[in-house]
């Protein structure tokens, strides 16, 4: 019976040095985090949102999503100066012909940024299929030199580029009710994948405490 006792205190010693030692490490080695999956070039950028599929149900949905990563960029000090996102998409307006399409590069030198974020939506849904309210946004990224006209991000010319997924947790049913709700649950989608696709050019940690609420990281 003593050797039981002696032998349970022992158990419960190691699974209190193991709670003491895990938040321990936590301080020391800091939370868990991602490591940007690329360096921009310390040049003036622009994001050009391509929706040529039309996933977005308004035009100004394209500028929330350029507009938060140029500014997230502009945050974190990765760049030196970008470019507004409407003033891409009018040029691309403006410029582009079933004929004759313009490329990234030359939207980017149009409007005086060396370097293009290029953004093209692949899904964009505010509620799952079946009607669960669980908005969720798909977009494929890459980067262009607008200088030199070449690829830099990824590097491959073969990769159509990175998939970037945002998916939020489950919104208020009353927010479906009204086209102002509806408008607002697109907003903060857009939001969040603009957030999404920032985060791939800075390391940042894999749960922010107190960031995100009511989203999936």
């Amino acid at each position: 019976m003593r050797a039981r006792t002696i032998a349970a205190l022992v158990l419960t010693a190691l699974a209190a040095a193991c709670n003491i030692v895990t938040p321990a490490a936590y301080i020391i080695e800091g939370p868990p985090s991602n490591d940007a999956q690329y360096t921009l070039p310390d040049r003036k950028v622009v994001v050009f949102v391509d929706d040529r599929k039309n996933m977005l149900s308004r035009t100004q949905l394209r500028t929330i999503i350029g507009d938060k990563v140029s500014g997230d960029l502009l945050a974190q000090k990765l760049v030196p100066d970008a470019v507004a996102s409407r003033d891409a998409l009018a040029v691309a307006r403006r410029d582009e012909s079933a004929g004759k399409p313009i490329t990234t590069a030359e939207i980017g030198e149009k409007v005086g940024a060396e370097v293009v974020i290029y953004v093209r939506m692949l899904a964009f849904n505010i509620a799952e299929p079946g009607g669960a309210p669980r908005p969720n946004a798909l977009a494929q990224v890459r980067v262009i030199d607008a200088t030199n006209r070449a690829r830099l991000f990824p590097s491959d010319p073969e990769d159509p580029g990175v998939e970037v997924p945002s998916t939020m947790r489950e919104v208020s049913l009353d927010l479906y009710n009204t086209t102002t709700g509806r408008r607002s649950v697109e907003e903060q989608l857009a939001t969040n994948l603009g957030d999404r696709i920032a985060k791939l050019f800075y390391k940042h940690e894999k749960n922010e405490l107190g960031k995100g609420i009511g989203v999936r990281k």
